[in-house]
């Protein structure tokens, strides 16, 4: 498998402390079954802001590290983006570094909040002949409140990246409801961790790949874990299926 999301570079966003708990995180990955990881620490401007070559030299460091002790894991450059008016400037100036070198970027939302610039950002990106792809929107407020947003943001070119964890409730019962209805919709493209520290997401994969195999089967789990993340790997364009509207149920009040 292919993780597209961690945050286990040392030192440089709310992640891995320090080397220790990368390569004990490394570990873990290998015995998970995964064979490659996107190193993903977050870029946000004025506080989390290491830049792409910054990182680079970080991962040499712990790729030799971990060729050493023969573990089978291959890292690659990443970020996950916080959104902001001027993301394309800031990868196009190699600032963000896109995942693996690739024409893929990925970003996050805020959790709480509306982005009224979302729509021109996707399209500046799209232009810009960059592949958007937007982290674990089973998280957000105003997905769970009406989940055909993500839908429409497919349809405008987006792809979209869910947690695993989200499948065995880890972030309440809201966010698996929305994942529940946007792989119902075909709507998710990947799956990564999001971990951030050792002992927590990687040691739990057995549980979470179970249930996603009762929920979506194997052959989409292997699209969503291996097929889809090499293609980013690679750099060659995915080409999604349409998803499919979700009914909303409507409440009535007296």
């Amino acid at each position: 498998m292919i993780d597209i999301h961690t945050h286990i570079l040392p030192g440089i966003d709310d992640g891995s402390k320090d080397i220790m708990q990368t390569m004990q995180m490394i570990k873990e990955a290998e015995l998970a079954g995964f064979t490659d990881i996107i190193t993903t620490s977050h870029y946000i401007e004025n506080e989390y802001d290491v830049g792409r070559d910054d990182r680079q030299a970080l991962i040499d460091a712990i790729q030799n590290e971990v060729n050493k002790e023969q573990i089978n894991i291959k890292l690659y450059n990443g970020a996950e983006a916080f959104i902001t008016n001027n993301l394309v400037d800031l990868v196009d100036d190699k600032e963000i570094p896109t995942l693996s070198e690739s024409r893929y970027v990925l970003f996050e939302l805020p959790m709480h909040m509306n982005v009224i610039y979302l729509d021109r950002v996707v399209e500046e990106l799209i232009t810009s002949k960059y592949r958007p792809i937007i982290a674990h929107p089973e998280r957000y407020d105003i997905v769970q409140e009406n989940p055909n947003l993500a839908i429409k943001w497919v349809r405008n070119g987006v792809l979209l990246q869910s947690n695993y964890s989200s499948i065995i409730g880890n972030y309440g019962t809201d966010a698996k409801d929305t994942l529940l209805k946007l792989l119902d919709a075909n709507a998710i493209h990947f799956l990564g961790t999001d971990t951030h520290s050792p002992n927590t997401k990687y040691v739990h994969m057995s549980e979470m790949l179970e249930e996603y195999k009762n929920v979506i089967g194997e052959e989409k789990l292997e699209e969503l874990t291996q097929i889809n993340p090499s293609k980013i790997l690679s750099d060659e364009k995915i080409r999604p299926d349409e998803p499919e509207d979700i009914a909303i149920k409507k409440h009535w009040f007296k």
